[in-house]
């Protein structure tokens, strides 16, 4: 059998990863790794992807998930709410591999201008909590669950959030 990702070129982003064969929806694709650090401890020229307020996953640059890019019209996705990344719809093989980078970090001021190309474009990768509403709803189900738990716990603590009963 062979290798499901390959890495490769993938433009003016550089290198990319694609997949080496069709990818089902629902698939696990990759598993994001690295050694967890807190945010001032992140070694510099690591890369790092938060997973908690104050966590992050750090790793060298040589793990085939430090390649993945990020694409406003993402393939791939944070379906369980762990830093596992799974296809969110079929993927053909030589395609590229691609996750929205907005589904996991929420760090106040941080911003990345996106070349992704997508009809979808925002024109630039922002935390979470800075995407428009309709942006975070549409996200929502493909976020880490340390972002899905402060949405949900914002809005339960928000008037509107609370329905009114419903009448008889």
């Amino acid at each position: 059998m062979s290798e499901p990702l390959i890495v490769g070129d993938a433009g003016s982003k550089g290198r990319g990863v694609f997949a080496a064969q069709a990818i089902s929806a629902g698939s696990l694709v990759a598993k994001i790794g690295g050694r967890l650090c807190h945010t001032a401890d992140i070694p510099d020229g690591y890369d790092a992807v938060q997973v908690g307020d104050d966590d992050w996953l750090c790793s060298d640059g040589t793990r085939i998930d430090d390649l993945i890019n990020h694409s406003c019209d993402a393939n791939v996705g944070f379906l369980t709410g762990e830093p596992e990344l799974y296809a969110i719809r079929n993927i053909a093989a030589g395609e590229e591999i691609c996750w929205d980078y907005s589904t996991s970090i929420n760090e106040t001021g941080w911003r990345m201008e996106c070349e992704c190309g997508s009809h979808k474009c925002r024109s630039a990768v922002l935390p979470f909590s800075e995407l428009s509403p309709v942006d975070q709803e549409r996200l929502l189900p493909i976020t880490l669950r340390y972002l899905r738990d402060s949405v949900i716990t914002l809005t339960s603590k928000s008037p509107t959030s609370r329905t009114k009963p419903a009448a008889c």
